[in-house]
């Protein structure tokens, strides 16, 4: 049973990593995307969300306070918000905004997935109809290019990190 259930959960980061990549165009050239819209000037307070990727179909915002060290990899909360109803894995549900916890890897240039949670209206409101949390040892780590969504991203976290970074990656 523990088995089928990480299989399980596996499988629905995979797709939500897969959902990311095909309605944000996480994976093509940012040349393809729209360009990104201030949403305000000066440093973000702490607790303010701040877009770090726009695409043709979502939009993607990083609280900066949650930026932190997690042994050699960065961890970032994000608040992702899509302009049409996405397919949830539970049936007949759909979902508008997601959180995601991700770990990422500023020197190999990759992230993953640590925790995803979906939610039915946009900005994190409404039901959670989906979500999972994957351990640091399942990870599924997938290359973040520059000038993609998962690139800015990952640009955005490296260069916004705290002090005290790793030496070295795992």
């Amino acid at each position: 049973m523990k088995h089928r259930r990480l299989i399980s959960r596996t499988t629905l980061a995979l797709s939500a990593g897969l959902a990311l990549c095909s309605t944000m165009t996480a994976c093509a050239p940012a040349a393809q995307r729209q360009p990104e819209v201030p949403v305000q000037t000066g440093a973000p307070a702490q607790d303010d969300w701040v877009t770090v990727a726009t695409g043709d179909r979502t939009e993607v915002f990083v609280r900066p306070s949650s930026l932190q060290w997690e042994g050699n990899w960065l961890s970032v909360r994000t608040r992702q918000n899509f302009t049409e109803a996405q397919a949830s894995a539970k049936q007949g549900k759909t979902y508008l905004s997601a959180r995601n916890d991700y770990r990422i890897d500023c020197p190999q240039r990759r992230l993953a997935y640590r925790e995803i949670q979906a939610f039915a209206g946009p900005d994190l409101q409404g039901d959670v109809v989906q979500k999972t949390q994957i351990g640091d040892k399942n990870l599924k780590w997938m290359d973040a290019p520059e000038r993609t969504v998962f690139g800015e991203l990952l640009d955005y976290a490296c260069s916004n990190a705290p002090s005290g970074a790793p030496a070295a990656t795992q």
